[in-house]
């Protein structure tokens, strides 16, 4: 698991996060709250689960470090496509991987035409991402 430490007024929308559970998150919006009589100010951190799609709100004192997820990509071409999971084959290592299907709605439609068309399939290549040990599709694109 590859993680990194940041503080977390250093995050902002867009970046990426470690939920408490270990679910890396997609930041989609942050909140600083003024310091009280005696406390620190409030960082609250409003994100989405990459893999579960979980809303979650999560609040730090300020200046305390959290875990940030380092995000391989990589490119791969469509080995072939099953129910539940896609095999892919990078490109620059030549490893094969079976990726779960994702959860977007054009990314589920091309691969529906993709599978039924096979002659189409070497035409058509993923960029995915690894993160934490898990993989994931974010883009398909070609012909």
């Amino acid at each position: 698991m590859s993680v990194r430490r940041t503080e977390i007024q250093k995050l902002k929308e867009g970046n990426y996060i470690m939920s408490e559970e270990g679910e890396p998150c997609l930041i989609k919006g942050t909140e600083k709250s003024k310091p009280g009589k005696h406390g620190h100010a409030k960082i609250r951190i409003i994100c989405v689960g990459m893999f579960d799609k979980n809303k979650r709100s999560i609040a730090y004192p300020s200046g305390t470090m959290v875990e940030t997820p380092e995000i391989e990509k990589g490119n791969a071409q469509i080995n072939f496509i099953e129910d539940k999971t896609v095999n892919i084959m990078d490109l620059t290592t030549y490893e094969s991987l079976d990726v779960a299907w994702p959860s977007d709605e054009d990314s589920v439609k091309k691969l529906n035409e993709i599978r039924n068309n096979p002659a189409s399939m070497s035409t058509f290549q993923v960029e995915y991402w690894k993160i934490v040990g898990k993989t994931l599709i974010n883009r398909i694109y070609g012909a």
